[in-house]
């Protein structure tokens, strides 16, 4: 799974919410499980 900025995931078993503002690569995982793609969220301005 690629990440992009701004890009927003969620967790299906507790809700927690995560926005990404660093891209790389890898897997969003919580509660055991990957988290789900969500959308895009704000920009980030660095």
């Amino acid at each position: 799974m690629a990440t992009n900025q701004g890009q927003m995931y969620k967790c299906a078993i507790c809700g927690n919410e995560v926005v990404v503002t660093s891209a790389g690569g890898g897997e969003l995982v919580c509660c055991g499980q990957p988290m789900a793609a969500t959308g895009e969220g704000y920009t980030c301005s660095k």
